[in-house]
């Protein structure tokens, strides 16, 4: 059976219209075509469809049986058709993010809100990763993709560069270094210093080595979370050396957020997807408003102490 939906539809036509010269007028149709789609229809079905007069048209009691079935069909399509539209011009869908604790803690609700109002119907599952999860979350299609610093990747995944993350010092509000003038990681480094993890720790030295083997980093506290290490700075414990996107959670603790240079330490945050994996409409969307979001970062306080609202205004 080979039944298709121009036949359908010019049943159901002729149907409502009660008249083939009616219903091949709103299809925009000879009669002889409409007429010729019923005959094809009747005779894939095996029966006839109309009783056919001089005066009027009306349906067989096959006819009557099969209409609300066509109808039912064409309805259904036309509803598949408009989701598909609607999810094509990102008027709803869902979309599902791994993002590592730091970006899922500022970067990422500023970014989903600022979206939201441009496109309410779409719904953001954020899922707060540690960078290896993240990236296993892309893998497994867990996710539409992973926002996280560079980091080498397996070759069934795909890293596009977001935008570079500039590393300020965080103190206390009343620190020497904390003077409106930019200081050197050689000044700063005569100060005790709470760290991140392991890697994290060991990457930062190395970025700091390489600018000259007398920067030393080491690490007074070394904790595992970026609450931690604030609030061991809030109390004295250590400064500490985090990514721009840290600060909007340093008016929070009472810290002061300082620039430092000789060198000028960054990091690379990307795009983490799967090879071959084309995203919906909705995520391509979201994807491309975050690098439009990232782009205006540099507009962010750059030293003293950073106003509540900074992220948001």
């Amino acid at each position: 059976m080979n039944i298709t939906i121009k036949q359908l539809r010019a049943f159901a036509a002729v149907a409502d219209a009660g008249s083939f010269t009616e219903a091949a007028t709103r299809l925009y149709l000879t009669q002889s075509g409409l007429s010729l789609l019923v005959k094809e229809l009747e005779g894939e079905l095996g029966v006839r469809l109309f009783d056919r007069s001089t005066r009027r048209i009306s349906l067989t009691v096959a006819g009557a049986d099969f209409y609300p079935l066509a109808l039912r069909v064409l309805q259904d399509l036309d509803s598949a058709v408009n989701s598909a539209l609607q999810l094509q011009d990102v008027q709803r869908g869902a979309i599902r993010i791994a993002c590592t604790p730091l970006y899922s803690a500022g970067l990422m609700p500023a970014a989903m809100d600022a979206y939201k109002r441009e496109f309410p119907a779409i719904h953001i599952k954020l899922l707060d990763s540690l960078n290896e999860v993240a990236l296993q979350r892309v893998a497994s299609d867990e996710v539409d993709f992973s926002v996280a610093p560079t980091r080498p990747i397996s070759q069934n995944i795909v890293q596009q560069p977001l935008f570079r993350d500039r590393f300020r010092l965080i103190c206390p509000v009343n620190h020497p270094l904390v003077s409106g003038r930019r200081v050197s990681w050689k000044e700063a480094l005569q100060f005790p210093f709470v760290t991140l993890p392991t890697d994290y720790t060991r990457q930062l030295q190395a970025d700091l080595a390489a600018h000259s083997p007398s920067l030393i980093l080491r690490p007074a506290q070394q904790v595992a979370f970026l609450t931690t290490a604030l609030g061991m700075v809030k109390f004295g414990h250590g400064i500490a050396a985090l990514p721009s996107s840290a600060i909007h959670m340093v008016a929070f603790f009472g810290l002061a957020a300082v620039d430092v240079e000789a060198p000028v330490v960054d990091r690379q945050i990307c795009f983490f997807q799967r090879r071959g994996k084309t995203l919906s409409p909705a995520a391509e969307s979201f994807r491309e408003f975050l690098i439009r979001f990232t782009s205006d970062l540099s507009s962010l306080p750059e030293s003293g102490t950073v106003p509540r609202d900074a992220w948001f205004s």
